[in-house]
C-alpha cells in the first residue's frame, strides 16, 4: 500500500503567511492552515500531522505558550517561525523544548531542510500510525482490539483511530478486516484447508462469523468461491 503524504500544520494569524507556506510546501505535503490556537488545536486530533510550523506571535497568543497544549494532542515536532531573534526567545524555546527555530522572513530552502530532520525524529506520529498498519498488515491471524493495538504504538485509543483514518481513509478495525479478507482470499485458492481452518489463520475465532463477512465482502460464500476458482482452473486446462 502507498504511504499516505506528510501532513503539515502552519499556525499563523498572517494569511498571506499559510498561503506562501501552502503554495511552497503543497507538492511535498497536505498542508493545513490555522490562525488561532484554538483553531491548531481542533486540527491535530483530527489529522496524523507529522510537523507543526508554528509562529512565535500570533496576535495575543504567543506561540511557546501554545507548546505544551500542542503536545497535549500530538507528538509532531514544532518548527517555531519569528521576526525577532533576541536570545530572550532562545531561552523561552529552549525551555518550551520545541524543536527548532528559524527567522522570518523564510528561506524556503532551509525550511525544507529543517522539515526533513524533523520528519526523521523517533517517535512521532506518523510513525506510530504507520507502525500500526505494519502490525495489522504482518499479523491478521492475531486477536487485535483497540487497547492492544494501541499500546503496542503509544497512543491514546481515539487517538489512533482518529490519526489512521485521517492517512489510511479507514478505521484500524476495517483495515484489518480488508487484510483478513485478502489473505483469506489467497488460502482458499492456494491450498485444501477447511473454511473453519481458513477462518482460524486469518483472526476469526468462528467461521460463521468468517463466512458472514467473507459474503458481505465478496457476494458469495467462502465455498462459492472455491467452487468458482476449481472451475475457473478446470476450464483453463
Amino acid at each position: 500500500m502507498r504511504e499516505p503524504a506528510l501532513h503539515i500544520l502552519v499556525v499563523d494569524d498572517d494569511p498571506s503567511v499559510v498561503e506562501a507556506l501552502t503554495a511552497a510546501l503543497k507538492a511535498t505535503y497536505v498542508v493545513h492552515g490555522a490562525a488561532t490556537g484554538k483553531e491548531a488545536c481542533g486540527i491535530l486530533p483530527r489529522h496524523p500531522i507529522a510537523a507543526i510550523i508554528l509562529d512565535a506571535v500570533l496576535g495575543r497568543e504567543h506561540g511557546l505558550d501554545l507548546v505544551e497544549r500542542f503536545r497535549a494532542l500530538s507528538r509532531a515536532p514544532i518548527l517555531i517561525l519569528t521576526g525577532y531573534g533576541s536570545e530572550e526567545l532562545a531561552v523561552r524555546a529552549l525551555r518550551a523544548k520545541v524543536d527548532d527555530y528559524l527567522r522570518k522572513p523564510v528561506n524556503l530552502k532551509e525550511l525544507r531542510t529543517t522539515l526533513g530532520k524533523l520528519e526523521q525524529q523517533p517517535g512521532e506520529l506518523l510513525d506510530a500510525v504507520r507502525q500500526a498498519r505494519r502490525i495489522l498488515a504482518e499479523h491478521p491471524e492475531r486477536q487485535h482490539t483497540p487497547a492492544s493495538l494501541a499500546r503496542q504504538v503509544g497512543l491514546s485509543e481515539g487517538h489512533l483511530r482518529r490519526q489512521f483514518r485521517a492517512a489510511y481513509r479507514k478505521t484500524p478495525r476495517r483495515y484489518l478486516t480488508g487484510v483478513r479478507m485478502q489473505r483469506a482470499l489467497e488460502l482458499l485458492r492456494t491450498t485444501s484447508r477447511g473454511i473453519e481452518q481458513v477462518a482460524q489463520s486469518v483472526g476469526f475465532l468462528s467461521a460463521t462469523t468468517f463466512g458472514k463477512i467473507f459474503k458481505r465482502t465478496y457476494r458469495m460464500t467462502p465455498i462459492e468461491f472455491r467452487i468458482r476458482e476449481g472451475a475457473g482452473r478446470r476450464a483453463k486446462h
